[in-house]
């Protein structure tokens, strides 16, 4: 689950409660043989227990600034899971003191709206509030923001063609709606393209990979914003980020470069890396798990 670039904070960070309950947690982000892993820009379509950390380095127009977001959900149902985060980030540039410290803090929930294992296709909807001055005073927002979004993963397991097969499409659109009057609404909108060769090896023809390139999906995600009023009309950044995930049976780790879309993003290739830790699959039975059945 979880987001995180320098233009679009992330919608999850640590919650620490732990409560242990008999039921056993669900895998997450699983659509029958299809397992979607976090992606590094945006969430992904499953509700399940994670803890994600995600750094992105990049520069632009003289500003350097580097972003690390720490992230969670707790499960409450099968269907519904609590999410909340924030990030600590810091900006330089040439002659003007640089600031650090954390974002406002987010909190909100996200549901399962469907998810089918014969057509390998998941869905999820969150909304989700940044709450005014609650990070440090050099990086906090003075205002509030509401972020509904939307999630989605198919797979293309059902193609004829085998090669198709180990490929799957995730993406997301969303809002961020603020409740200043000089603040803009953007949409956020993302897709990725992924190439699971577990799926391959395990699910379509064993290719003779050993590990530990086994277990790698490369992707390339694309996560965009545009501004939709407020000074800034029509105006989109973002970036393409080409990369690589490895899914292992409790954690995942990742890698992508970040080259800007077009001149209003930059004009610098940044850097992100991910790892993130399955809390279902660490504590089925303790944290991991929903609270009701």
């Amino acid at each position: 689950m979880r987001c995180i670039l320098n233009y679009w904070r992330p919608l999850l960070a640590s919650m620490v409660v732990c409560v242990f309950v008999s039921t056993r947690a669900q895998a997450h982000a699983i659509a029958g043989q299809r397992l979607f892993p976090s992606t590094l820009s945006f969430d992904d379509p499953g509700i399940g227990a994670e803890l994600p950390w995600v750094f992105s380095h990049v520069r632009a127009d003289g500003i350097t600034q580097d972003d690390l977001g720490i992230a969670v959900t707790k499960p409450i149902t099968r269907n519904f899971s609590l999410i909340a985060g924030t990030d600590y980030v810091g900006a330089t540039q040439p002659g003007a003191p640089a600031l650090h410290g954390w974002s406002n803090f987010e909190f909100g929930g996200v549901w399962q709206v469907y998810r089918n294992a014969d057509t390998e296709s998941i869905g999820s909807f969150s909304i989700s509030r940044s709450f005014a001055n609650t990070g440090s005073r050099a990086t906090r927002d003075d205002f509030s923001t509401w972020s509904p979004t939307f999630n989605f993963g198919k797979g293309f397991g059902q193609a004829g063609a085998n090669w198709l097969r180990p490929f799957a499409l995730t993406g997301a659109i969303g809002l961020d709606l603020p409740n200043h009057r000089n603040q803009p609404r953007m949409l956020n909108w993302a897709l990725s393209l992924q190439y699971s060769i577990p799926y391959l090896q395990d699910f379509v023809k064993y290719a003779g990979i050993k590990a530990p390139f086994d277990k790698l999906i490369p992707i390339i995600e694309v996560p965009m914003q545009t501004c939709l009023d407020r000074g800034c009309q029509g105006q989109t950044t973002g970036y393409i980020a080409p990369g690589v995930i490895w899914i292992g049976r409790r954690v995942q780790w990742g890698f992508e470069l970040l080259a800007p879309a077009n001149r209003r993003t930059g004009n610098s290739i940044g850097v992100m890396f991910g790892f993130d830790l399955y809390l279902d699959d660490l504590a089925p039975y303790g944290f991991g798990a929903p609270l009701f059945r």
